[in-house]
């Protein structure tokens, strides 16, 4: 992005993994005067990010980006919107709004959330875990098969990808999938920014019910929710790697459009 351009709207990308800036290029077309910036979480040791640390550095870079744009929103998908909730709890004003797609959030007085979500003896287990082996690594695909099958064929081919990380530490996956995720009273007070949240009728990464009732708690008259009869992958509009997708492009372009269409809305 050259230094000479001020667009009218600045859309932060969380990026993970699956979730690949280049994928997404059709925003590029469809978002007159607007610009994307790739913000990719990692951390110098792989699998163990510091998530305090990684907040301030978000700060940082929201900081510099103000000074370029009147407007900034952040975008991010399925565990990303963690880290995007936190951000705009902490640092309130400092962003007009958000886009969460299928967020991964612990909803309280819910039974289940999520296919691959552990039993109590489980999370005792890896509570433990936390406590005596903080920075052990953790095998996802193996300690939580249920998640491979509800991931799909997206997640099976991220399985071939030598490049994808699928260990993470023990203090990873309990503080921030187990913990973080878990203070809706703190998600839930983002201050007045507008908040788009997508889901897909067919998640069994997350519950559709649990984007439904974070819905309810969000302490903002500036929300919408808006429901898509796919899974997590949005008929792989957001995932990293389109080549083998089973979607047609019209389908892709739904989840494209409805993001579009409601960043205009906001002008």
């Amino acid at each position: 992005m050259q230094s000479n351009l001020h667009p009218r709207n600045l859309l932060v990308i969380l990026c993970s993994v699956y979730m690949d800036f280049a994928a997404m290029h059709d925003f590029l077309h469809m978002l007159e005067g607007n610009y994307l910036v790739r913000v990719t979480m990692s951390s110098a040791s792989k699998g163990d990010l510091d998530f305090d640390a990684c907040i301030k550095s978000l700060h940082q870079i929201v900081t510099q980006l103000k000074k370029r744009s009147a407007r900034i929103f952040m975008l991010t998908h399925s565990m990303g919107c963690i880290f995007a909730l936190w951000y705009a709890h902490l640092f309130k004003a400092s962003i007009d709004g958000l886009i969460l797609l299928c967020p991964f959030l612990r909803v309280r007085n819910m039974k289940r959330r999520y296919d691959a979500e552990p039993d109590a003896l489980k999370f005792f287990l890896l509570f433990l875990a936390r406590i005596f082996t903080p920075n052990k690594r953790l095998n996802i695909i193996e300690a939580f098969p249920a998640y491979v099958k509800a991931g799909g064929d997206e997640v099976a081919w991220m399985m071939k990808d030598s490049q994808v990380n699928f260990r993470y530490s023990n203090r990873f996956v309990v503080d921030i999938l187990a913990m973080k995720n878990s203070k809706i009273s703190e998600l839930s007070d983002l201050g007045n920014i507008s908040v788009l949240i997508l889901h897909g009728r067919k998640d069994r990464v997350i519950y559709l019910q649990v984007s439904e009732e974070f819905f309810k708690l969000l302490d903002t008259n500036m929300k919408e929710i808006k429901i898509f009869d796919c899974d997590h992958w949005f008929y792989d509009a957001i995932f990293y790697d389109q080549s083998f997708s089973r979607h047609e492009e019209e389908s892709r372009m739904q989840i494209i459009s409805s993001i579009a269409d409601w960043l205009k809305s906001m002008e």
